[in-house]
């Protein structure tokens, strides 16, 4: 045996008394408060959810976040199977007895002789404990989808497609039905515990979405049985998160005595150095360096946070809660990828950190709000409080309304504008321009939601009949359906050739449909709508129907089979977009037919992406939304078509 070959058990046991020693030295730092813009605590970090009392609807629209999440108890399980008891038959033999006795007698007139008590007539089963990870927030009563939501999968089913679900999610119907399908209460298919678990996988899901407060609730349904290592790296995050440096280094500490894994020799070096243990830091560092850690970005904010000017941090690399904490201690600005590579979470924190530059802050809390971890009231407060010079301002509503500024500067300056709007017509043509920059920075739900109490208190009337295409779209948009139906029903009152007003309602008429504001199919009013798009090239044309008959069927619509056969041209319903999996979409129609809830939801977001179903073409749509309809969530294949129709412009 060589030397070399000597020495690498008495390093294994230093490497790990090493690591045992750092986990067991104190670490503490000053905790930072990390606020959003306008001073407010991030949406994720209220107190945790609970739970809703059975037969208590939730009245909150679908896809909303509230400011304060809504009431729910802790996390339940799904009630344990009961003692099933089984009535025999008279001449049935008594469990332990033999069939007869002597002549042939029935066992139960045998035993009418003896001095033994008589058997009683049924048997008791023993009961199976319930599996954690059936646990959940959300029951039949506030928005779950059943207990018994994954039958007709098995485990190994339903493992895959909790693994395929898409984050992050940009649309507010997708990703609020995702949301429900990882929160609710239901019996997971049978089998043996193991590492993942689908409560960990469940867990670990909701943490991509950027929903930390019921990430963290779910997670403590965890028994000591499951072992998946979100449970332990979860509070680490959120500490980080939530500036609470001291409480993660604690977690970092158990969690190194119990797993030597690369994420806890990082975490260590962030404690060391972030406690003033520059000896420990650098032990540490090496330490994982010398297991293999392979990360540069870590590596550089590890230079940064021990002090080294020349340390330039032009990455946040993986962008996870570490290493923003080690950005942060070493008090450096934002890297210029930091919105591209951040998580949905991140994203929430980086909109309050104080060393960003403002606008970067601003398009954080936007794609915040995009993602679902922020709430639109947050990102309201961040456009009203943004600081823009009154000599700038002239100018730039001047480039905003040429279509020559589309910054998020811009965004904040024509929020401001339209509070303060003095009189109704002004504020439509404010939110008219709003909309235009919604479409083109591919912000419309953010916009919209951002805009709901604006809309709201906007009277239609004759001098703004202009921006009544904006306003209704922005209207659907926010949900409020109503407010649209206002809107064109204030157009149908006027007569059509006053600006425009019988062309302006009849492009709003299939969005109406689709959002279950018009009733059934009529005729005249697709007629009417073909009509307003006579412009159009020819395929483009067709494309635009073929997509508004896609939509309307997913909706649930009837659409008569002799549109369909008008658009049979060589153009007709090639809208150029991606197809489906084939995987994704063959699985589907599996659990689909199986009546398998819970998989065929999961494969259908699979296969709607995460983009507001922008990246699907029609069959694929039609097929998702179609599966979902089977599945009894009727409301929700409507509203997915819709914001589907927003934002591919129909």
């Amino acid at each position: 045996m060589t030397l070399r070959g000597k020495l690498r058990p008495r390093a294994s046991l230093l490497l790990a008394g090493s690591l045992v020693a750092l986990a067991m030295l104190p670490a503490q730092a000053q905790p930072i408060r990390l606020t959003p813009p306008g001073g407010q605590e991030p949406a994720q970090q209220e107190p945790a959810p609970q739970l809703t009392p059975p037969n208590q609807t939730n009245t909150m629209p679908a896809g909303s976040q509230p400011l304060a999440p809504p009431a729910m108890s802790s996390p339940v399980m799904p009630p344990a199977p009961q003692v099933q008891t089984q009535t025999l038959p008279a001449q049935q033999p008594v469990l332990g007895e033999t069939t007869g006795t002597g002549a042939g007698r029935p066992a139960e007139q045998a035993a009418e002789g003896s001095s033994s008590p008589k058997a009683a007539d049924f048997v008791i089963q023993p009961l199976t404990a319930p599996d954690p990870s059936s646990g959940g927030l959300l029951d039949d009563g506030n928005g779950g989808l059943g207990t018994a939501m994954w039958q007709g999968s098995n485990r190994a089913q339903a493992m895959q497609a909790l693994g395929v679900l898409p984050a992050p999610v940009s649309g507010t119907a997708l990703r609020d039905l995702q949301r429900r399908l990882l929160l609710s209460v239901a019996e997971v298919p049978t089998g043996s515990i193991a590492t993942p678990s689908v409560l960990g996988l469940r867990v670990a899901q909701l943490y991509r979405l950027g929903r930390l407060a019921e990430a963290e609730r779910l997670a403590s349904v965890a028994s000591r049985d499951l072992k998946d290592p979100i449970f332990r790296e979860l509070p680490f995050d959120l500490a980080l998160l939530k500036n609470d440096p001291a409480k993660a280094c604690e977690i970092a500490a158990a969690g190194l005595r119990d797993d030597a894994s690369a994420f806890w020799q990082k975490a260590t070096v962030l404690c060391r150095y972030n406690a003033k243990d520059i000896a420990g830091g650098d032990l540490a560092l090496s330490l994982w360096r010398d297991g293999g850690g392979n990360d540069p970005a870590f590596n550089t904010l590890a230079a940064a946070l021990r002090g080294d000017a020349r340390a330039k941090v032009e990455s946040l690399g993986g962008a996870s809660p570490l290493h923003f904490a080690m950005l942060r201690a070493a008090g450096r600005p934002l890297p210029k990828d930091a919105l591209d590579v951040a998580t949905p979470a991140l994203l929430a924190a980086l909109a309050g950190y104080d060393k960003a530059e403002a606008e970067l802050r601003l398009m954080a809390a936007e794609r915040a709000v995009q993602y679902g971890a922020l709430t639109p009231e947050l990102l309201a407060e961040a456009y009203a409080s943004a600081e823009i010079p009154e000599a700038q301002r002239n100018a730039l509503l001047a480039n905003i309304a040429a279509g020559k500024d589309k910054s998020v500067r811009a965004a904040a300056l024509l929020y401001q504008a339209t509070k303060t709007a003095p009189d109704a017509r002004t504020r439509a043509d404010l939110i008219r321009h709003a909309y235009g920059l919604a479409v083109s920075r591919d912000l419309l739900l953010v916009t919209a939601a951002a805009y709901k109490p604006l809309l709201n208190n906007l009277v239609p009337n004759e001098n703004s009949i202009a921006a009544a295409p904006a306003v209704i779209r922005m209207a659907l948009a926010a949900g409020e359906t109503g407010t649209a139906r206002l809107w064109r029903n204030i157009l149908l009152a006027l007569p059509p050739e006053r600006d425009n007003a019988g062309e302006i309602a009849a492009e709003a008429w299939p969005l109406l449909l689709i959002a279950g504001e018009d009733g059934d199919w009529r005729d005249s009013r697709y007629e009417a709508w073909m009509a307003a798009q006579a412009e159009l090239p020819p395929a483009e044309r067709n494309a635009r129907a073929a997509q508004l008959l896609t939509l309307a069927e997913a909706a649930g619509i009837n659409v008569p089979a002799e549109k369909w056969d008008n658009l049979l041209t060589a153009a007709a319903g090639n809208d150029r977009r991606g197809s489906p999996s084939v995987a994704v979409w063959r699985n589907l129609q599996r659990a689909n037919a199986a009546k398998a809830k819970a998989e065929t939801v999961a494969l259908a977001l699979a296969m709607l992406g995460g983009k507001g179903s922008l990246e699907i073409d029609g069959q694929g749509l039609a097929s998702a939304l179609g599966a979902l309809r089977d599945q009894g969530l009727v409301a929700e294949s409507r509203q997915i078509a819709l914001e589907a129709a927003l934002l591919r412009g129909l």
